[in-house]
């Protein structure tokens, strides 16, 4: 396996990274079976090597696949030559996988598989931007200018809460650091099971709504689910400037769906 650059006796620094997706792959942890997607991607500030492949490896983000079942994700983010490179090298491509599943396999005390299978998706989910500590040789005056990196605050998933309604319920997240900028930049995505919440690189929530499957292990950023599917069409969402959250009223689908059945009952 590749080995990392060395350190060339320099501090790490903090930097801002808006990775690029390059192509997907989907492995399974061992031997309990659970869904894990790699965002391969990359980003100027990641150099290029002779000899081996630096890279930056992101934390765990919880998600769910295509069926609303929780899934995991991670994000191995290469120098864009490199990844450029890999799209038309089968056996290069073939390398840049095994090492990012080794690293993760180095980071967390997974085993997974080397059965893959790569979806037609350049990622799983969007990939939040983040900020990251480098070492400060990577970063030549030319690359700070190219990746425009700076340092800024880590990006945080924000707590979100949730109560019941009568026809559904009323999802709370809380923005404590909100300023004009993140409130103009913030987007809201929500579907039947989840929900995604982004605040310029400050703020980055993806986190399903329901529950697991029995037997599953559950995402670890989540303690507390919805007790049924939502209908998204149905959200009304407001922020609350004064107490700097997002407030999300929606509606349970079953309500939604009896709604319509006694509209169509009417006509």
């Amino acid at each position: 396996m590749s080995s990392p650059p060395p350190s060339h006796g320099q501090s790490a620094i903090p930097v801002e990274l808006a990775p690029e997706p390059g192509f997907c792959v989907k492995t399974r942890v061992q031997p309990d079976g659970h869904k894990l997607f790699v965002n391969i991607c990359h980003h100027p500030a990641i150099p290029s090597a002779e000899g081996h492949l630096p890279l930056v490896l992101s934390e765990r983000r919880d998600g769910a696949d295509k069926a609303g079942q929780p899934c995991l994700i991670f994000d191995v983010i290469f120098n864009p030559t490199t990844c450029s490179k890999a799209a038309k090298d089968p056996k290069l491509r073939g390398t840049l996988i095994e090492v990012a599943l080794s690293r993760i396999e180095e980071k967390t005390g997974f085993t997974l598989s080397r059965t893959i299978a790569t979806p037609n998706i350049k990622s799983k989910e969007a990939i939040p931007p983040r900020t990251v500590r480098v070492p400060a040789f990577w970063v030549s005056a030319e690359s700070t200018s190219t990746a425009r990196i700076q340092e800024i605050k880590t990006t945080a998933v924000p707590v979100w809460t949730w109560s019941p309604t009568r026809e559904g319920c009323r999802i709370v997240i809380q923005v404590p650091d909100l300023t004009k900028s993140l409130h103009a930049s913030s987007t809201l995505d929500l579907e039947s099971r989840r929900l995604i919440f982004t605040a310029g690189s400050r703020y980055h929530l993806d986190t399903p709504l329901l529950p697991p499957n029995q037997g599953a292990r559950a995402p670890v950023s989540v303690t507390k689910f919805l007790p049924t599917t939502v209908d998204p069409d149905s959200a009304i969402a407001e922020w609350n400037v004064k107490d700097k959250e997002l407030v999300v009223q929606i509606k349970w689908a079953s309500v939604v769906a009896r709604e319509k059945e006694k509209k169509e009952q009417n006509v």
